[in-house]
């Protein structure tokens, strides 16, 4: 299962619209790919070895950039997971997350609507395509 969604979430969002999908994959003894960032890939990281998941049924993959900030790699493999590097120096995130897209079989993710993030954001709310929502078109094959 491939895990993701938004940076800033509070911890009512992530309870909402990932733990019981979650709890599911965890129970079908399915393996997890995460990215390293804050927010939604953090918070299942945590819930995760929180539930007892084997750390080996865990991958972190981090674009090239990523990878060599070595605390934040450190800190991961500290954590007995497996984190993956992808790709070379110029590696985007959008390749890490096309990465994980190609080796996992479904996705845990959820985006805020336009309502939500016009609400959340206000005068700082720009219309985009999020990563999460691009991850989500990927599998589609959108």
């Amino acid at each position: 299962a491939f895990i993701s969604g938004p940076l800033d979430p509070s911890l009512e969002y992530f309870a909402q619209y990932y733990i019981s999908r979650i709890d599911a994959a965890i129970h079908a003894g399915h393996d997890f790919v995460i990215g390293p960032v804050d927010g939604v890939d953090a918070m299942a990281l945590d819930y995760l070895l929180s539930r007892e998941v084997d750390p080996q049924r865990i991958t972190i993959y981090m674009a090239n950039f990523e990878f060599r900030d070595e605390a934040r790699r450190q800190a991961l493999e500290k954590r007995d997971v497996k984190v993956q590097m992808v790709g070379d120096i110029g590696a985007t995130t959008r390749e890490r997350d096309a990465k994980m897209t190609e080796n996992s079989d479904y996705d845990i993710l959820r985006y805020r609507t336009e309502k939500e993030a016009k609400a959340l954001y206000g005068e700082r709310w720009w219309p985009r395509v999020s990563n999460t929502e691009m991850n989500e078109r990927r599998r589609r094959g959108i």
